[in-house]
């Protein structure tokens, strides 16, 4: 079955046993045409990880404090790299989905994030707490120092998603829900925060979009469950509407746990984070592009199951927003579309939708399937998906994506770009970023102050120790020039990552997060993050990779 992937990595319930610990991969959407659900449905039933068999939550909030590190003292193993991370003593921490953005004010400023899993044992349990962070340096990455920003009234964040506006206030986006010891999920909302001191103080989290409804295993009359947020600023300085703040989402609704529908929604700020706009759809109908329906009850056009939203926006204030969608007439299997619609007026009003790239190979029978019946990698078990990213150059829009060029069961996904240059009216043919024969996932994109496109991907084009099925480092590609869409290609990880070695998520963890993240530095530099399984770490009695944060610097 084809999985819109659900972003939110939030928790997974184990009971201690702890020679075996084994940690749930979070679950996704299930998207078919009778049966297409969030899998936070299924949370209840990770029946593979409860550790002794007998079940129970062991829930808890956890608190976490401020540590710091620094290049000088971080493990040996990291030498070459950023650490970014930091674990207190009597925690057990998991890091993955990174974010990672540069004060266009300040190029020594950059704010990194990702979710921070705490684990600690209370009696026979073990409790387990999911909350996203901020790794921060203000002297170029020398130092960081994670900061937690604080909950509100929310219990657990994810999703992170970091941007600068153009007077270097720095915002946080995330996904966030109600959750107790022996509780249900409630529907998670969308909340952002604010700093304007360089990620080292947070505001309280404002409410962007408020979910409904409570997850369990019981049937519900309306779940409005928010995922996927992305958002940034307009810090474009000529733009009329500079440090407006955007976010978009997507909303599935769900009617006594049976799937209706997933249109994206955007909301927009204009006073620095601290009110929102009410929410409004924006992903649009059209005809030749979405016809397909599970649910026509809204419209037989409409383009409302979607997923993987992300605005960008130009130095006039155009905001361009992206998305797959899984409508196309002509696709089979659930095949995604990507599509862009486009807002002039600040978010007003939006076009309808155009095609980005056609179907791409990302189906239900695209790809072998692990033991959560997600799409995999070939002798890898982490979840993989299509989605990419939306970028802006000088005159040109970029879009990178990954595509399954292989087969089902043995796996070439490569990283391809398509452009534009009238402003997304319409899109090149795609190309692929790097001709390795061995798979790539997991883009991002950047231009660079000097009108290059860069691409950072994790990269399996590595040969790692004997036995090992699934083995990563991260790569980044250059435009040749300006514009162009030839690339040279270099390696970031001074490490390689032994995902088929993990003490997370089985032992081919199934989760390192749904994307990683690159961005562009005032001085022409790149800073890309990911999550880096290179770093031995004992828990529980077992010695194996833990799940680190770690950023690359290219650049000047």
């Amino acid at each position: 079955m084809r999985r819109l992937v659900l972003g939110i990595a939030l928790l997974a319930v184990v009971t201690a046993a702890a020679s075996s610990l084994s940690i749930a991969a979070p679950r996704d959407p299930i998207d078919q045409p009778i049966d297409k659900r969030s899998g936070f449905f299924d949370f209840m039933s990770f029946q593979e990880d409860l550790l002794s068999g007998s079940g129970g939550p062991g829930r808890g909030t956890i608190a976490g404090t401020a540590c710091s590190t620094s290049v000088s003292t971080q493990p040996a193993d990291f030498t070459g790299n950023f650490l970014l991370n930091c674990d207190n003593p009597g925690t057990i921490s998991i890091r993955n989905e990174t974010t990672i953005a540069v004060n266009p004010t300040n190029a020594n400023n950059i704010i990194a994030g990702s979710h921070r899993y705490l684990l600690t044992t209370t009696g026979g349990f073990l409790n387990f707490h999911v909350i996203a962070v901020a790794y921060v340096t203000k002297d170029g990455g020398s130092t960081w120092t994670t900061v937690h920003p604080p909950l509100g009234s929310w219990e657990f964040t994810g999703d992170p998603v970091l941007s600068f506006d153009a007077d270097g206030r720095a915002y946080y986006f995330n996904i966030a829900d109600h959750e107790g010891q022996g509780g249900s999920f409630t529907g998670p909302s969308v909340i952002a925060q604010r700093s304007d001191d360089g990620g080292t103080t947070w505001t309280q989290p404002a409410t962007v979009a408020r979910g409904v409804g409570a997850i369990s295993n019981g049937p519900t009359a309306v779940i409005v469950f928010n995922d996927k947020e992305w958002g940034t600023a307009d810090a474009n300085p000529s733009s009329p509407f500079k440090n407006n703040v955007y976010v978009t989402w997507t909303r599935f609704l769900f009617l006594q746990q049976s799937y209706i529908e997933s249109p994206i929604f955007f909301s927009k700020s204009t006073d620095g984070g601290a009110t929102w706009s009410e929410g409004k759809e924006i992903s649009g109908s059209s005809a030749a592009l979405c016809t397909k329906q599970i649910n026509s009850a809204g419209g037989a056009t409409r383009c409302d199951e979607n997923q993987f939203s992300q605005p960008v926006v130009g130095p006039d204030g155009a905001i361009y927003v992206t998305y797959l969608n899984e409508q196309n007439p002509a696709s089979t299997d659930f095949r995604d579309q990507v599509l862009m619609v486009k807002s002039t007026d600040g978010g007003e009003s939006w076009s309808a939708p155009v095609a980005v790239s056609g179907i791409l190979h990302d189906g239900s029978n695209d790809y072998p399937l692990n033991t959560d019946g997600r799409q995999r990698l070939t002798g890898c078990a982490y979840r993989v998906n299509a989605a990419g990213a939306l970028a802006l150059g000088p005159g040109k829009l970029y879009y990178v994506y990954t595509e399954n060029n292989g087969t089902n069961t043995v796996t070439q996904t490569d990283i391809m770009v398509v452009s534009s240059t009238d402003s997304g009216a319409s899109w090149s043919s795609a190309i692929k970023v790097n001709a390795s024969a061995k798979d790539q996932v997991y883009p991002w994109a950047a231009v660079t102050s000097d009108g290059r496109l860069r691409v950072g991907y994790v990269d399996h084009e590595r040969t790692g120790p004997a036995g090992e099925s699934c083995v990563y480092g991260y790569s980044l590609s250059t435009a040749t020039a300006p514009g162009a869409t030839t690339f040279t290609n270099q390696a970031l990880e001074t490490g390689l990552s032994i995902a088929s070695n993990s003490r997370w998520f089985s032992k081919n963890t199934r989760f390192i997060g749904d994307y990683t993240n690159v961005a562009a530095g005032p001085d022409g530099s790149v800073w890309a993050d990911w999550t880096d399984l290179r770093h031995d770490i004992t828990a529980f009695g077992i010695t194996r990779k833990g799940q680190d944060a770690v950023a690359e610097k290219v650049g000047p």
